[in-house]
């Protein structure tokens, strides 16, 4: 084991190429690390940590960071070692020690891959073995002084990743790993595998995320279910505004809520897929619209009615799933289970900007199954005795879509549509005492058309007031505050609006 001071000489030299990277293990040393210091070696090490260790390596990292408590949690372990290893591997050169390979089987283990803009392989590992911890960091060729400053630049970044699935595996921060300076770095890996308390139910749970310049992927797997989640980060001309897809986000937030609670979703699932749809959807770099970006290939950008029809999001797709489980042993058939799928896709064409069409579809579906006890006190009992048998199974299918598509041509707005509807049915079996009782399936639907040229043409002056009394500074104002309204009814329509017009009709 590393005594408390080592760690602060540990280093790696970036600077020198090398074959495929050996793997090197610090031993315990009265006054130091075995081995000599080699600035020759090769651009790999392993650090196995003792308690008194970590308190030394997260000290060197940060002197404001006081050493963690004995015997500690796992969240306890990890706790600012990620930040501080990346600092000292992005700034140094390397301790050779011991030649060992890193164990095939760990209890936690959290690995970052960066590859730079000149395609250089950096690889950092952190891992929990019993009460040892290792560390691992390597590269496959020299790093400028630029190159590792953008490594230092991703510590707090890893860091929150590593607390996030640290504590409990149900935290999802991935905001200082997604906005990477694509100048410096082409792209940026981590992954994460943590084993659940017995109290959370046991397994693993993994986490994997992936981003460059044209994409964010995310994928999610545990006990609970899976999380897969792909934004398309390289789509700059759709936009908006930080503010706008603040309130898209939000919007999008609500949705996930109500479909969970219609659902009856996993909480810690739905958490982390919310945590992770948040962070990961905040693509805006200001807070105003840049209406100058084109895309490649294409000489022309969009104008802001066209930003006021889209969300402001990048493209997406995501998908949330548990795995259907047979909970009634007297009827097997009869499985619990929750699916909900999500997307948006954004199109713009046309060889002029003045012949232009631009168009955007979100949809989202919701297929859910669960046993629920009867009256708001009953305890769900599905035992193989009848007379236990007393609930309700609910089988759900709900789907949404919103689709506006504006059409210009000889630079007039021709055409500017938006549908949206949504559908909800809901099936509902009652046993008593092990017999149906009833079965009825109740259907909700409605649907929205509506013309938008109007709404999207050009500013005409308002409350009696001529043209010539408008300054040029509030007509652009009022334009604004119109397109901002507009923008408001772009998203999908959500469920409860359904069951509101069903229930208007009765």
């Amino acid at each position: 084991m590393t005594s408390l001071s080592s760690l602060s000489n540990w280093s790696i030299p970036l600077r020198q190429a090398a074959p495929p990277p050996a793997v090197y293990r610090a031993a315990a040393a009265a006054g130091g690390v075995a081995g000599n210091v080699a600035g020759n070696a090769a651009p790999s090490a392993i650090v196995s940590l003792s308690a008194a260790g970590l308190a030394a390596a997260r000290q060197a990292g940060d002197d404001a960071v006081a050493p963690a408590p004995l015997p500690m949690t796992t969240a306890q372990r990890f706790h600012g070692l990620g930040a501080a290893m990346l600092d000292k591997f992005a700034t140094g050169a390397a301790i050779a020690v011991d030649q060992q390979a890193l164990p095939g089987a760990v209890d936690d283990k959290f690995t970052l891959s960066v590859v730079t803009a000149a395609g250089t392989k950096v690889d950092l590992v952190l891992a929990d073995v019993d009460d040892e911890m290792i560390v691992q960091a390597s590269a496959d060729g020299a790093l400028g002084d630029e190159e590792r400053a953008a490594l230092a630049g991703l510590a707090r970044g890893f860091q929150a990743a590593i607390d996030g699935m640290a504590s409990g595996g149900s935290q999802v921060r991935l905001d200082g790993l997604a906005g990477i300076d694509t100048r410096l770095l082409q792209s940026v890996d981590f992954h994460a595998d943590v084993t659940l308390p017995l109290v959370a139910g046991g397994g693993t749970q993994s986490l994997d995320f992936h981003a460059d310049g044209e994409k964010r992927k995310l994928g999610i797997a545990g006990p609970s279910g899976t999380v897969d989640l792909s934004i398309d980060a390289g789509q700059l001309e759709s936009l908006g505004t930080k503010r706008q897809q603040q309130k898209a986000i939000d919007g999008y937030l609500k949705q996930f809520d109500d479909a969970a609670a219609r659902g009856h979703a996993d909480a810690g699932l739905m958490t982390m897929f919310r945590d992770a749809f948040s962070s990961l959807s905040h693509t805006a770099t200001g807070d105003r619209l840049d209406t100058a970006v084109a895309p490649p290939g294409r000489p022309w950008s969009l104008s802001k009615e066209d930003h006021a029809v889209l969300t402001g999001l990048a493209d997406f797709s995501a998908t949330v799933r548990q795995p259907p489980r047979s909970s009634n042993p007297l009827r097997p058939g009869e499985v619990d289970g929750f699916r909900y799928e999500v997307a948006q896709q954004t199109r713009s064409d046309g060889a002029r900007r003045t012949d232009r069409t631009v168009a955007q579809v979100q949809t989202a579906r919701l297929v859910a199954q669960y046993h629920e006890p009867l009256g708001k006190d009953g305890a769900l009992r599905l035992t193989p005795e009848p007379d236990e048998q007393n609930y309700e199974y609910h089988e759900i299918d709900d789907s949404a879509r919103s689709s506006v598509e504006l059409g210009y041509r000889d630079g007039r707005l021709r055409t500017a549509t938006l549908e949206q509807s949504v559908s909800q049915s809901e099936r509902t079996r009652k046993y008593v005492m092990g017999r149906m009782l009833s079965d009825h399936t109740v259907p909700a639907a409605h649907r929205l058309e509506r013309d938008l040229v109007r709404a999207l043409a050009p500013y005409q002056a308002s409350d009696g007031r001529s043209m010539e009394e408008d300054s040029r500074e509030d007509r652009e104002t009022r334009r604004q505050v119109s397109l901002d309204a507009l923008g408001e009814n772009m998203f999908l329509l959500g469920t409860r609006l359904a069951l509101a017009e069903r229930d208007r009709q009765l």
